[in-house]
């Protein structure tokens, strides 16, 4: 549990309680655990059937129909294709999307680009200011999404020494050359995690939590590969 110090409230009932939980949960008596964040970055170095591939974003849009018309509205995809890996810092937005990367060489049966999915699992959004020196050393929690070309020396999203670092590499120093991603080998660095607002069951030690991502075929293949599975 990580402690707030001067905690004077032993109860909610305690008139210092508000102030001492402004921060966090009291979790016993004088002992309140802070709100904090768990957040992990995985790498994906994707060769999705072959090297030539891009990063895309497929956004749900509303589009009204017609007075004519039975339906009043319908909603379509909107493919949006980073060109530069400064372009492909992304976030989810308020509308759904589909995060995938596709090849530019290769198609299915009927003519789809090959690709895959990445299915996030968590809601996370950075809360912390560009000003504090947490995100400035591990500045790849600002972005759900990065997209890079690939590097060989490129290996860590905080880089080499994040917990000492002044933020002169890792991904938001990399991504600022503005490199193109488009019909070449990229890597999509995708952050992931919570923002533990804390309970008295993780007393003393928080005891599960699920935070993830999925991988799936978009297209990849020619129907479903699991039909005659045995």
């Amino acid at each position: 549990v990580n402690a707030l110090k001067g905690v004077k409230a032993t109860g909610m009932s305690s008139p210092t309680a508000a102030a001492d939980t402004r921060y966090g949960t009291l979790v016993a008596p004088n002992l309140v655990s802070v709100y904090h964040d768990h957040l992990f970055n995985f790498r994906l170095d994707f060769d999705v059937d072959g090297t030539k591939n891009h990063f895309e974003r497929d956004v749900y849009r509303q589009e009204l129909q017609p007075a004519s018309h039975p339906r009043r509205s319908v909603y379509r995809i909107t493919p949006t294709v980073p060109a530069t890996d400064l372009a492909g810092r992304m976030n989810p937005g308020p509308m759904p999307s589909k995060w995938r990367v596709v090849s530019e060489t290769a198609k299915n049966a009927v003519g789809n680009p090959t690709s895959y999915e990445i299915m996030p699992m968590s809601d996370y959004m950075q809360l912390l200011s560009d000003q504090d020196w947490a995100l400035k050393r591990a500045a790849f929690t600002k972005y759900a999404f990065w997209v890079t070309p690939f590097a060989p020396e490129e290996r860590y999203a905080g880089g080499k020494y994040v917990f000492a670092s002044d933020g002169a590499d890792g991904l938001m120093a990399w991504t600022a050359k503005g490199r193109s991603i488009k019909g070449t080998d990229i890597v999509v660095w995708h952050t992931v995690g919570m923002h533990h607002m804390t309970r008295s069951e993780d007393l003393p030690v928080m005891p599960l939590n699920w935070s993830g991502f999925k991988l799936r075929p978009f297209n990849f293949f020619d129907r479903n590969p699991a039909v005659d599975l045995r």
